[in-house]
C-alpha cells in the first residue's frame, strides 16, 4: 500500500487513512451520498477516484474549505500522481463561516435513530477488527449543495488501533443500505480529535448495543452532557483511553489488507437491484414540526437559505 509524508499529525500515515481523515473533515459540507460514494471507493483501493470525487464535489459546490484542509487535499491528489489545478482554485473560507448543523434524540414517527441498527449490522461488525462503540443520531439540517431529505440518520462508530476505519464506514453503510434504512455512517480511529460536527453529534446520540472485540469493551467513549457545550478538553480522543503510539512507515497490516481485499471481492457481487432508500418526513416524535422558516433565519448551507426537501418521502 503506497505509503505518504505525515497527515493530520500522524508519522508515515497510509495514503487512505488521511483521505479517510479528510472525510471525515468534510462531513456535514459535502452532501451525504457523495460521501458515502467517495468512502466506498476508499474501501475498494480506487484512493485516485476517490479525490477525484471529493475535488469535484467542493469545486461544483461551491463549497468552502479551510487552508490546511486545501493544503491536505493538494497533497493527496499530488501523492496520486493527479492534477491539484482544480484544488488551487477551491474557495477558502473562515472557520466561523462553515456550516453549522443541528441534531436531535429522540424518535421520527415513534423510530429512534438507534433502532433497526444493531439488527442490521450485528454480523458485519462482528466480524471487523477493533470495534469499540457504535452510536445513532438524527441529523435536522440538510448537508451540501444536493441536500437530501431531513431528519437524516447519522451513525458514529468509534475504532481502536487495529481497527480499519475505511472499510468499516463502508461495509456498515451497505448493510444498513441494504436493510433499507438510509444513514450516514462516520468512523473516528482511537487518537483522532473529532471535528465540531462530530462533537455535537455525540451530544445527542443514542448508544446501539452490537458486538465488539473482547479487548475494546472496557475503553468506550465517554458519555457527553445532552446540553452543555463540548470542549476539547472533555474528549481528547474519541475513546476514554489515551491512544496507542502511531505506527512508523510500516505498511497496512495482514488484517487490513485481507479486508481491503474481501471489500474488492464484495463489490463485485453486488446486486444491480438494492432496496430503495427509506427517509423521514421532518417530524419529530414529540409532534413539533421541524420549523424550516426558522432554520433559513439561521442556518445558511454554501451561502444561500436551506429550502425544505421536495416532496419528501414517507
Amino acid at each position: 500500500m503506497t505509503q505518504v509524508a505525515a497527515g493530520k499529525g500522524w508519522a508515515g500515515v497510509a495514503l487512505p487513512v488521511r483521505v479517510h481523515d479528510l472525510l471525515l473533515a468534510l462531513a456535514g459540507r459535502l452532501d451525504d451520498d457523495a460521501l458515502a460514494d467517495a468512502r466506498e471507493l476508499l474501501a475498494s483501493a480506487e484512493v485516485d477516484r476517490a479525490l477525484e470525487l471529493i475535488t469535484g464535489c467542493l469545486a461544483a459546490g461551491p463549497i468552502g474549505i479551510g487552508k490546511s484542509e486545501r493544503d491536505e487535499l493538494r497533497a493527496l491528489v499530488a501523492a496520486t500522481h493527479g492534477d491539484a489545478v482544480v484544488v488551487d482554485r477551491l474557495p477558502i473560507v473562515e472557520p466561523d463561516l462553515v456550516t453549522r448543523h443541528r441534531f436531535a434524540p429522540g424518535k421520527v414517527d415513534a423510530v429512534g435513530a438507534e433502532d433497526g441498527v444493531a439488527d442490521a449490522t450485528n454480523r458485519v461488525l462482528g466480524a471487523l477488527p477493533d470495534i469499540r462503540a457504535v452510536w445513532a443520531v438524527w441529523r435536522l439540517t440538510p448537508a451540501g449543495a444536493a441536500t437530501g431529505a431531513v431528519p437524516h440518520r447519522v451513525v458514529l462508530i468509534g475504532v481502536g488501533p487495529t481497527g480499519s476505519a475505511a472499510a468499516t464506514a463502508y461495509r456498515v453503510e451497505h448493510a444498513l443500505r441494504r436493510a433499507g434504512l438510509t444513514a450516514s455512517v462516520e468512523v473516528l480511529r482511537d487518537g483522532t480529535e473529532p471535528t465540531d460536527y462530530h462533537h455535537t453529534a455525540m451530544r445527542y446520540a443514542t448508544e446501539v448495543k452490537v458486538p465488539r472485540t473482547p479487548a475494546a469493551v472496557a475503553p468506550v467513549p465517554p458519555v457527553l452532557p445532552k446540553g452543555d457545550p463540548v470542549t476539547k478538553a472533555e474528549t481528547k480522543s474519541w475513546l476514554s483511553e489515551e491512544p496507542a503510539a502511531a505506527p512508523g512507515d510500516d505498511p497496512l497490516n495482514d488484517q487490513e489488507l485481507g479486508l481491503l481485499r474481501q471489500l474488492q471481492e464484495e463489490l463485485a457481487r453486488r446486486e444491480q437491484t438494492e432496496p430503495a432508500p427509506s427517509d423521514w418526513p421532518g417530524e419529530l416524535s414529540n409532534g413539533q414540526s421541524y420549523d424550516w422558516h426558522e432554520a433559513n433565519s439561521s442556518t445558511m448551507v454554501n451561502g444561500m437559505p436551506l429550502q425544505p426537501p421536495d416532496n419528501p418521502r414517507s
